[in-house]
């Protein structure tokens, strides 16, 4: 069964991007300044779109593909290659992340974070499919 995950919109990403670049966007057209202002709407075309359309989808073959809009590639992980998955929880220092951040951490080292909604359905469901892909590459 394939089972799809959408992203939870980040409110900070929305206040500390979009905001900005909006006000921008509109100051630029007001003191004449048409390609500034068509920049900053191009930007916000692209990080709106990102938003909108990012989604995280588990496959039957066992592979994890990130979407993260249209207009980026879309990458593809092993199950297999996935060694931890939690949830990363908010310290006083990392005031950007979000409480719904889930942090993959990779045999090779590599981190990746991701926003998942609901991140613990996203985490339950990851360890239930690996225990399930690992299990089905054993008996072969």
């Amino acid at each position: 069964m394939i089972r799809t995950f959408h992203a939870k919109i980040n409110k900070k990403i929305l206040f500390f991007s979009l905001l900005p670049a909006t006000v921008l966007a509109i100051y630029f057209f007001w003191v004449k300044l048409p390609l500034a202002a068509l920049c900053c709407m191009v930007f916000l075309v692209f990080v709106v779109e990102r938003l909108i359309h990012t989604y995280y989808v588990f496959t039957d073959e066992g592979f994890l593909f990130i979407h993260q809009g249209r207009f980026s590639k879309v990458s593809r992980h092993s199950l297999s290659d996935i060694e931890k998955v939690d949830i990363v929880r908010p310290s006083s220092l990392s005031f950007l992340k979000n409480k719904d951040t889930v942090m993959l951490t990779f045999c090779d080292g590599s981190i990746k974070f991701i926003t998942p909604f609901p991140a613990e359905e996203f985490c339950r469901y990851f360890k239930r499919k690996q225990e399930d892909f690992l299990e089905k590459t054993d008996g072969l």
